[in-house]
């Protein structure tokens, strides 16, 4: 049995495993982040030596004349390759999506320092720290200024004996493979929610569908404009070899055969001169060791990346991926991914659907391979020979028909995944799933304002609520997300909502909810805390200076963090700090308090700023009549789920950080002091950061609504 047979039983197996078993498999990421370390450990000193060992034998003259003309070439082949994978995110489906906040939206992405990348002051460092390009600008240099030393053959023969070494350790490495991929594939598939498998097959079919066209289409295309070789020559000639490759999953099998190729096609179509078998010989194995357009084909998966986590890349984005994408090539795609991935800032752990998805892509990966070795090989033996002809007719009508060719497959790709891909936007339905997730006590909601009870001026108010064991708490009357709320079954719910219902725990009194007013402002003109309507308010209140001679916060529970809902199509306007301040003629919608809409006013002093009664009245308000929401990012971002035509933008760097605390009623120390005491247990026990990861972030608490799988939803073998 093949090794390659083996991988697809392996990957076969882990998917049937993750299935069948489900979540339980997660637990085998553990041995496929080490099998993916094992792949990526001879890798970068390979790079070192074979770059070095390949260059360092080159005669001075080949070497310049082959350099220019084959460079060149490579770098137009580079292009097309990446402008196949910057028109593939045109294929992907739309999607209308939000998501809950994340602490990635405060996290400044710093501009990639191009010195640094490419240009290494310490070559070990950009070793130790896995700098890829830096690394082969190195490995090149020497490389090059070996070419003029005579005795350098004895170092290049040590050289490849390291190189035989690494290779040897990579093989046994290739051996695991099967079982790497099995936990990789089981642990994935195990884990993998239905909609997360929907957005991986959109990288499966959008990645074969742009390999055959690169293969079939688009290379061949490019010898066809500059040489007399036609497409159908090309085909006839590679169809074994390339059946061959693509059923071995590698391209250096078929180096021979792509050899003989190009001598035939060369001698039949081009020139029989007797030097150019010998060029061809020498440009075949140079193809090896620079990245080929399989290579570049591989980098849509950071575009995909960013599509699957609501996160695409901008247009601005494109060059620096290119520049650091190749680069990185240089190497194995298994550095080259991760590294990119941390450039721009999406979340590493997606590598591992990479590894997964890769297995199968890596097989159309080899017909690109396959065909770019060829294209390249007689397009550098022919500008050698001087027989490259550029003709205006042919280039036109390979154009014209390569912009129908690749409209379609746009067309024809979203068609099917209007078909197999459910785009149907569901996120504004967890927010009214959503329901307490720890004990609770006896509860009274009030949805409307009733009388308050009456209080004795003579005693404390911790005295009085511990006496008629309830505790009136004030919630908004208008949803205040994800703090205070009514989900879908009319149960009022939230983060504060399940803080109140654990500080009536701990007094050991049964609460009842209250409502009040949307502003800290509204609550002393209404006087809800210090007639005894309520006794705390535990609704998303931020501190300010606004009533500090009426009434007193608690200590800070939270702290949140100053960002800007808007519209989709408008992210981008308002990522930059530096930029807004400087922009004139922004209106700016702005509920809450004078205190920090005069903050606002210093931080970006050229807006106008609107104060709004309630933030709804920023998604009610006409078209243009704003141009953003000023409000906290956390509860912004609960927001979008139901409106997921907004986004929430936490500028860079942040504006203000806000502190979440509760309004209590003055001149009463011991109950001030009774809930800050609670707070600090609260922190020191862990139940604000659990709450916060439920209710702001989104994450599910361990063991709720496990993921479908056979063993437990078909066979009933577990709860």
């Amino acid at each position: 049995m093949s090794l390659s047979t083996k991988i697809f039983i392996g990957l076969g197996l882990g998917i049937l495993g993750g299935l069948f078993v489900g979540e339980p498999l997660g637990a085998l990421a553990i041995f496929g982040d080490a099998y993916i370390r094992l792949l990526q450990m001879t890798v970068l000193p390979y790079i070192v030596v074979s770059l070095i060992a390949g260059l360092g034998r080159m005669d001075p003259v080949h070497a310049r004349r082959m350099g220019l003309w084959g460079g060149g070439l490579l770098m137009v082949l580079w292009i097309l390759a990446f402008a196949t994978v910057a028109v593939m995110p045109f294929a992907f489906p739309n999607l209308v999506t939000a998501s809950f906040y994340s602490t990635t939206m405060i996290e400044s992405v710093q501009s990639p320092d191009l010195v640094g990348l490419y240009i290494p002051d310490n070559p070990f460092h950009a070793l130790a720290n896995t700098i890829v390009p830096a690394v082969v600008v190195f490995s090149v240099a020497v490389g090059v200024a070996l070419i003029g030393i005579p005795q350098r053959h004895t170092l290049i023969r040590g050289l490849d004996v390291m190189s035989e070494a690494l290779l040897r350790v990579n093989d046994v490495v290739v051996r695991l493979a099967p079982v790497g991929v099995f936990v990789i594939a089981a642990s994935a598939a195990g884990t993998m929610t239905f909609e997360q498998f929907q957005r991986v097959q959109v990288y499966l079919i959008s990645y074969v569908l742009f390999a055959l066209f690169l293969t079939f289409w688009l290379l061949p295309a490019v010898l066809a404009c500059l040489t007399p070789i036609r497409q159908r020559h090309i085909l006839g000639l590679m169809r074994d070899a390339m059946i061959t490759a693509f059923a071995t999953g590698s391209a250096f099998v078929v180096l021979p055969q792509i050899v003989r190729v190009s001598k035939a096609l060369f001698k039949e179509h081009v020139s029989d001169a007797e030097e150019a078998d010998a060029v061809i010989d020498i440009v075949v194995s140079a193809t090896l060791t620079f990245p080929h357009a399989a290579k570049v084909l591989s980098l849509s998966f950071i575009l995909f990346a960013g599509w699957m986590m609501n996160s695409p890349l901008s247009v601005t984005d494109y060059p620096f991926l290119f520049g650091a994408g190749v680069a990185s090539l240089f190497g194995s795609v298994n550095v080259a991914i991760p590294f990119l991935l941390d450039m721009f800032a999406l979340p590493n752990d997606t590598f591992q659907l990479f590894v997964a998805t890769s297995v199968f892509n890596a097989r159309f990966g080899t017909l690109v391979q396959t065909m770019h070795m060829l294209v390249l090989t007689l397009l550098t033996t022919a500008a050698i020979q001087g027989r490259l002809v550029f003709r205006w007719p042919v280039v036109l009508r390979y154009g014209a028909a390569t912009i129908v060719i690749v409209l379609g497959m746009i067309a024809g790709s979203r068609a099917l995944y209007a078909l197999v891909v459910d785009t149907s936007y569901r996120k504004n339905e967890i927010i009214g799933r959503m329901e307490i997730q720890g004990p609770t006590v006896p509860a009274v909601v009030r949805l409307e304002r009733s009388p308050a009870p009456e209080l004795d001026p003579d005693r404390n108010r911790l005295e009085q609520i511990l006496e008629r064991g309830v505790l009136r708490v004030g919630y908004r009357e208008e949803r205040t997300l994800p703090f205070s709320f009514f989900n879908d079954a009319k149960q009022l719910v939230g983060l504060d909502v399940e803080l109140a219902h654990s500080l009536a725990m701990g007094l050991g009194v049964t609460l009842e909810f209250v409502p009040v007013a949307q502003t800290v402002t509204e609550h002393l003109r209404n006087e809800v805390l210090e007639s005894g309507y309520c006794d705390i308010v535990m609704s998303r209140s931020v501190i300010s200076m606004d009533g500090v001679d009426r009434f007193v916060f608690s200590n800070p529970y939270l702290d949140l963090n100053l960002g800007f809902v808007v519209l989709d199509e408008r992210r981008s306007e308002f990522v930059n700090r530096k930029a807004l301040e400087n922009r004139e003629g922004l209106r700016i919608a702005i509920p809450g308090t004078g205190y920090y809409l005069n903050q606002l006013q210093r931080f970006l002093p050229k807006a106008e700023f609107v104060p709004l009664e309630k933030a709804r009245h920023f998604i009610e308000s006409e078209p243009g009549e704003f141009d953003a929401l000023a409000y906290p990012a956390e509860e912004g971002a609960a927001v979008t789920l139901l409106w997921p035509e907004y986004s929430v933008v936490v500028p860079s760097p942040p504006i203000q950080t806000l502190k979440a605390a509760y309004p209590l009623p003055l001149h009463e120390p011991d109950w001030e002091r009774t809930v800050n005491l609670w707070l600090e247990l609260q922190r020191a026990d862990g139940t604000i950061d659990r709450l916060y990861d439920y209710w702001i972030l989104g994450i599910e608490p361990e063991g709720n609504n496990p993921r479908w799988s056979v063993m437990r939803d078909v066979l009933g073998w577990v709860d």
